[in-house]
């Protein structure tokens, strides 16, 4: 490409709106996902983007990401603390990627990041997600901000989040999920999202973490803080107390809600917790009343996507959730068999990629499940109909029913929900599967009259 021709492309692109920006760096690259460093590195040098005094915390996991980054955030805004975010996949907007005090970026900024990329990248490709990584890194290192939270997307230790340097590293669980780019195992898994750890720096993890977290951090002499070792809940009758260690002393923070339950939230919050206690430490700041502030802050979120209720005319109890893994399965049969215990029937709205677990995914959850919604999804990575209703069947689910899209299978579902409350029957819904059909479910009831 001849320089000329170089600048008259920047210069059409300068005037793209967020749409066509977004569609074109789709179309940057020829693959979703090219693991690897050294592009996204020599770009990032090339925007001149740096760390200034913000500390920096990176958060990878199979589940619990996103969630762990929103209660952090919450927890240090609500201790007056300047705060961004980057997170991925989004729900309904891509502005809701980078946050900055809470609050998504405007189209203005974005816009104006991707002509900074553009101009940096040169001829360089990019991937899609390694395009708005770069994007976000520069929004989020030209602002004034004490700690910046950063979601790693894939992995960890390729991912183009891991360029910058943290001072906390969070791995919030291992579990077996994107087999053909991180490994079949938990162990081969786990040694890519320890990618992330950085010699001598803060490693906080979740529970059973694999022997290759745990040797990677030793090697690496990270301070490390374990769920069950170095924090802790002491279960009481309304409330729970947390320990923590402080200074290699153990302090015990009251008040622990049970809305936590079940022990997955607790987890995610426990870490979230954890995580802050230990920016706030160096500071010698971190006490019961600003235990309970960040407590107040968590407690408050209704996380997008994460077992969020959906409050509709037609349905009892119904929930979203962007579960699409047998480890996030795991965590929503907990859910689900606290609900019927207490004598709810459960239904679910069900679809998945075709790169998934699908069977693992039903065989977990068919056990408590009593009616079985499946629609495909749109995309074209898509699972097709035939094949989830042959993993329904193969799963043991009861009473599956099949529509040709989302919008039928919720309608049909909340039909359901509202027969059920006339014949006197206490039903759940839950619709979940991924972000595409979580997308598909908060759009319909923007518009369901």
């Amino acid at each position: 490409m001849t320089q000329k021709v170089f600048r008259l492309l920047i210069v059409v692109m300068i005037n793209r709106t967020l749409p066509q920006w977004l569609a074109y760096i789709s179309s940057t690259h020829p693959s979703d996902i090219e693991m690897g460093l050294d592009r996204i590195k020599t770009v990032f040098n090339n925007l001149n983007r740096s760390k200034n005094n913000q500390k920096i915390v990176l958060v990878a996991g199979t589940n619990g990401k996103g969630s762990t980054v929103a209660m952090m955030e919450a927890s240090l805004l609500a201790l007056g603390y300047k705060v961004g975010a980057y997170t991925s996949p989004h729900i309904l907007s891509y502005n809701e990627r980078v946050r900055i005090n809470g609050s998504n970026v405007l189209d203005p900024a974005l816009i104006q990041a991707f002509e900074n990329v553009e101009n940096a990248r040169q001829q360089t490709p990019l991937t899609y997600f390694e395009y708005g990584t770069l994007a976000a890194f520069d929004i989020l290192f030209s602002v004034e901000l004490d700690v910046i939270l950063l979601e790693i997307g894939l992995g960890g230790r390729l991912d183009a989040v891991n360029i910058v340097e943290p001072d906390i590293s969070i791995i919030t669980s291992v579990g077996v999920d994107h087999a053909e780019w991180l490994g079949n195992t938990v162990e081969e898994i786990g040694a890519e999202k320890a990618g992330i750890l950085r010699q001598d720096s803060l490693f906080i993890g979740g529970e059973c973490m694999p022997q290759s977290v745990l040797k990677r951090s030793e090697t690496l002499a990270c301070k490390t803080l374990m769920f069950r070792q170095d924090f802790n809940i002491n279960s009481g009758s309304s409330s729970k107390n947390v320990c923590l260690k402080v200074d290699a002393t153990d302090h015990v923070f009251t008040g622990f809600p049970s809305v936590f339950l079940p022990e997955n939230n607790i987890l995610i919050a426990m870490q979230a917790v954890v995580c802050v206690q230990s920016l706030l430490e160096k500071e010698k700041i971190f006490d019961q009343y600003h235990y309970s502030y960040m407590l107040t802050a968590i407690e408050a979120l209704n996380l997008p996507g994460r077992l969020e209720k959906i409050s509709h005319p037609k349905a009892q109890d119904l929930f979203i959730d962007v579960g699409h893994n047998p480890h996030a399965a795991e965590f929503l049969k907990i859910f689900l068999l606290e609900n019927a215990k207490s004598g709810k029937h459960i239904q679910i709205v069900y679809s998945a990629l075709v790169d998934k677990d699908v069977l693992s995914v039903m065989e977990i959850l068919a056990p408590i499940v009593d009616r079985c919604v499946l629609a495909p999804l749109k995309s074209e990575r898509a699972m097709p109909l035939d094949n989830l209703k042959e993993f329904a069947v193969k799963a043991g689910l009861r009473n599956v029913v099949s529509f040709a899209s989302i919008d039928k299978a919720i309608t049909d579902a909340l039909l359901y929900s509202s027969d059920s409350l006339r014949r006197g029957e206490p039903l759940l819904t839950l619709i979940f599967g991924s972000f595409y059909i979580v997308e598909a479910a908060k759009r319909f009831f923007e518009t369901y009259d």
